[in-house]
């Protein structure tokens, strides 16, 4: 059975006076936060309710969170920060709507430390499969791919070539609706990959790839005991020859020969989920 879930009142945020005024410090730091940049920060916006408790969750360090005059704040929220020694702040909605400019106004949000890079050994030491994400740079598909990594258990994700300059990227963490924090992810470049990749297989691990020509069985590679690390190319570009050569084996998804293509976040789902019997089960010892 499902219900909605029960919502708190602004009269149940602590201290119960409201931020409205632009010049307050809290304030400015919000309106820098919200602005579109490149530039790797120590801190992140986390926006919207279900990325915000997921990032919690997830063990983000959160200075403040803030829920709008506007709203009735999910008691789910309220609880979570609670527990966790977070500061809920309530903000005008004049205000929010000020320093948010022209992005979709959140009627909840956080302020996060962005979390330290993950490190090699980490997704070595492991004991879930790895994806190696080739060229993939739709935040899109990427958030998507967190989401199912997370869902069925595999250890890590490494982004090559993917265009960001940070996991803690707005636009990843709504994508990913705030599961890029559960699941490690690192950001590197190919002799970086080829230095993990090196380390991995000597540690018993197996590189695979996904590729629409190849002729390797799924089912095997599917049924694999030891640990994986499978490779996906960009839809549209498919493997570069960096991952060709990384690839001990290439493998296929069989499919209707009248589609010439799935989605890369789809066909890791697929993959993923053909080894969830080991990867939950890593995840669980």
């Amino acid at each position: 059975m499902t219900g909605k879930a029960a919502e708190g009142t602004i009269g149940d945020v602590p201290g119960g006076e409201v931020l409205s005024d632009r010049a307050a410090p809290a304030a400015q730091r919000i309106a820098d936060l919200s602005k579109v940049s490149g530039r790797p920060s120590k801190s992140v916006l986390v926006e919207d309710c279900e990325p915000l408790l997921n990032a919690l969750r997830a063990g983000l360090r959160f200075s403040d969170v803030y829920v709008l005059d506007s709203t009735q704040p999910p008691r789910e929220l309220l609880d979570e920060c609670a527990s966790r020694g977070v500061p809920v702040t309530i903000m005008s909605a004049a205000l929010a709507t000020d320093l948010f400019r022209s992005d979709k106004r959140p009627e909840v949000f956080g302020v996060a430390r962005v979390p330290h890079p993950v490190e090699p050994e980490q997704l070595v030491k492991a004991e879930g499969d790895l994806l190696i994400l080739d060229g993939v740079r739709i935040v899109g598909n990427i958030g998507a791919i967190a989401r199912s990594a997370y869902a069925f258990g595999a250890a890590g994700i490494v982004l090559v070539n993917s265009g960001l300059t940070s996991i803690a990227d707005r636009r990843l963490i709504r994508a990913s609706r705030g599961y890029v924090f559960s699941v490690p992810v690192a950001l590197m470049d190919w002799p970086e990959v080829n230095a993990l990749a090196t380390d991995f297989t000597r540690a018993g691990g197996h590189v695979a790839a996904l590729d629409a020509g190849a002729t390797g069985s799924l089912e095997k590679l599917s049924a694999w005991e030891g640990r994986l690390a499978l490779i996906l190319g960009a839809e549209t570009t498919g493997l570069t020859p960096q991952a060709r050569a990384l690839a001990q084996a290439t493998v296929n998804i069989p499919m209707n020969p009248a589609v010439e293509s799935l989605n890369v976040s789809v066909a890791a789902g697929v993959l993923l989920h053909r080894r969830a019997w080991r990867n939950l089960g890593s995840a669980s010892r």
